[in-house]
């Protein structure tokens, strides 16, 4: 009798993680977006202000454009957003984050260091900021990445900077993958707690 229980007991079980697979699948689409700058290449004829004879559209190489595609998911932010970034000084993206924080997002930002009037005023309008402080001046906090509502994290080699969007080579991932966002969501909190 306790083996048919216990047989009983493994197939509820096995049925309910296949039920919950199935579910997760079909109510939860994965979506990844991956862009890439490419050093200095011209930006579209839409931030050249050149008027074209039909609809403008999001031009593949322009940095403009994919600036545009990044502010685009910060503006979705509705209840958190998380940023973790080495360097932030591009005015555009930090209008953003400022933007969302006068929205009503909850907004922290983690920094290896406070040396730009765009992070300056982050800070100064009341939004959490954590910057690596000496005691830890050995090591750089080089992460680059952003969660959005615990649901969608930006990740990648790119600083948020000026420089790094219009003349290196680099490397912007998007995603909602559950383990992703998790993994970054911990490791966020984890450095919170570290540097006060």
């Amino acid at each position: 009798m306790n083996i048919i229980r216990i047989l009983g007991s493994v197939t509820l079980a096995c049925c309910s993680a296949s039920l919950s697979t199935i579910l997760y699948n079909y109510f939860h689409k994965e979506e990844t977006e991956v862009l890439f700058f490419y050093g200095i290449v011209p930006i579209c004829n839409l931030h050249h202000n050149i008027p074209t004879i039909t609809l403008p559209i999001q031009n593949n190489e322009c940095f403009e454009c994919k600036v545009n595609i990044i502010i685009g998911y910060l503006n979705k932010a509705k209840i958190t957003l998380d940023i973790c970034m080495y360097m932030l000084n591009h005015e555009l993206l930090a209008n953003a984050i400022i933007g969302a924080y006068k929205r009503g997002v909850n907004v922290r930002l983690i920094l290896n260091e406070d040396n730009s009037t765009s992070t300056w005023q982050i800070g100064n309008i009341g939004i959490l900021k954590k910057i690596k402080k000496d005691k830890h001046k050995e090591y750089l906090m080089h992460h680059k990445f952003v969660i959005i509502d615990n649901k969608k994290v930006i990740l990648g080699s790119m600083n948020w900077t000026k420089i790094s969007v219009r003349a290196n080579f680099e490397n912007v991932f998007i995603t909602n993958n559950n383990e992703l966002v998790y993994s970054f969501s911990q490791e966020f909190q984890r450095l919170w707690k570290q540097f006060n």
